[in-house]
């Protein structure tokens, strides 16, 4: 008995079965849409809140708006810079993100990200030495013209 009422529930469902993407299991549909690389609500530009700080750079170090206005001539280079921790995000790809201003601005730019993997404690007065990237994309809509990576907390 049990054997045919599932080969009757069986028979049942492949009848009404409407085609390839139907169904409770179904994930997806089998027609072509298209991909979204962002999640949802996330604008793809990185932005930073301009804070009020003026910070002189230290000894070897450079401004960050300089850094900004000529990145093609620091890129693969390890540089200083000095700044305040404006936003600090921890264990984000096995690496914690710092943000660092100093009061400086070039072309709307005010914001260097750094990642390391020591720590920053927000408004504190910190200086990095790391390797100058540009352009780089994690994916998510998280793309940097100009990061710092692998910073090395020095102050």
């Amino acid at each position: 008995m049990k054997k045919i009422i599932l080969s009757i529930v069986l028979i049942i469902s492949v009848l009404s079965c409407k085609g390839p993407g139907s169904g409770p299991l179904a994930k997806e549909s089998f027609e072509k849409k298209e991909q979204k690389t962002e999640p949802q609500g996330h604008s793809g530009v990185v932005k930073a809140v301009k804070a009020s700080v003026t910070v002189n750079p230290c000894q070897g170090c450079i401004k960050i708006a300089d850094l900004i206005s000529n990145k093609k001539s620091y890129s693969g280079k390890s540089v200083k810079v000095t700044g305040a921790v404006t936003k600090f995000n921890s264990g984000i790809m096995g690496k914690n993100w710092v943000h660092i201003q100093d009061g400086s601005e070039s072309h709307g730019e005010i914001d260097l990200t750094i990642t390391t993997d020591g720590y920053a404690e927000l408004g504190k007065i910190v200086t990095f030495e790391g390797t100058i990237s540009l352009d780089k994309d994690f994916g998510y809509g998280y793309f940097y013209k100009i990061i710092m990576e692998d910073g090395k907390l020095i102050e």
